[in-house]
């Protein structure tokens, strides 16, 4: 049986791609669309694969909402290249990220702290334990945009910071107020 005139094609085709250089193949692949050229594309692959190349892509900075610093500082030109002015502008940023994180997950509590009357101590609990998962968030997504390492100290410091400008304020004072006053329960069981 002979095969068909397309299988003569792509025979050529790929006789032809072994004769490239590694640089034309790597542009071949690169500009090749791989929807309507299907078939070449998958011959491209399997030379590069044969030859033992894989292209680099190279990242794109701010492609969609990707939480990543080091990216980030990597695409602000002449301080991407800078090896101490990028660790500073990184860890400035790791700072200021984690302590605005923690400012705004504790936000809430300090409106809801200033509008209620009256706060009783279980409230006052789940409040401090709001707190503590607030300040844990703004760590872990701090760490999520990149900051590991040594940096996630810096992580640390600036979620503290934020908890410990909280724990300065009136509405903390209201918490401690709240969790010292006896429980005051309705019902017969009491020890």
């Amino acid at each position: 049986m002979i095969a068909p005139r397309w299988w003569f094609d792509l025979q050529r085709y790929r006789e032809r791609l072994q004769q490239y250089s590694d640089e034309d193949l790597l542009d071949v692949y690169f500009h090749i669309h791989p929807v309507r050229y299907q078939a070449h594309y998958l011959c491209v692959l399997r030379e590069l694969r044969r030859r033992g190349i894989k292209p680099q892509i190279a990242n794109r900075p701010f492609a969609g909402v990707r939480w990543d610093l080091p990216q980030w500082i990597g695409a602000l030109g002449w301080l991407g290249r800078s090896r101490w002015g990028s660790r500073v502008v990184f860890g400035l940023l790791t700072l200021l990220l984690s302590l605005a994180l923690t400012g705004l997950l504790l936000a809430p509590l300090w409106v809801t702290l200033k509008l209620i009357r009256y706060l009783d101590p279980f409230t006052a609990f789940m409040m401090l334990m709001g707190m503590v998962w607030a300040w844990g968030i703004s760590v872990g997504l701090t760490w999520r945009a990149g900051a590991r390492g040594g940096w996630f100290l810096l992580a640390l410091v600036g979620g503290s910071v934020a908890l410990g400008g909280f724990l300065h304020t009136q509405a903390f004072a209201r918490i401690l107020e709240a969790l010292q006053q006896p429980l005051r329960g309705g019902g017969g069981w009491s020890f």
